[in-house]
């Protein structure tokens, strides 16, 4: 029975963070970020939370093995982001 209990807090604290409002913050952090760098920035959820990364980072992090070695930072992660600097009209926020 705790682990149930334990499940439904988890739940409820990933939707909490995957909050709509915060998806916004963070494509308005993506949008800010590029137009200061005019870089390519991405948004994604991972660990509880958005996160706003460009193709460096997401290098950087298979270097590390946050992720496997095999994934490309191109059409691999292109899939599974939230907003794209790039191309914002394909994406969750049509903003």
């Amino acid at each position: 029975m705790p682990k149930r209990i334990k499940d439904f807090f988890i739940k409820l604290y990933i939707r909490f963070c995957g909050r709509p409002g915060r998806l916004e913050r963070a494509i308005a952090k993506a949008r800010k970020l590029h137009k200061k760098t005019g870089k390519r920035y991405r948004v994604f959820f991972f660990g509880y939370r958005y996160y706003v990364w460009t193709r460096e980072d997401i290098r950087l992090r298979i270097k590390k093995d946050l992720f496997r070695r095999e994934l490309k930072a191109g059409d691999d992660f292109n899939h599974i982001c939230f907003f794209d600097t790039n191309n914002p009209n394909a994406y969750v926020s049509n903003n």
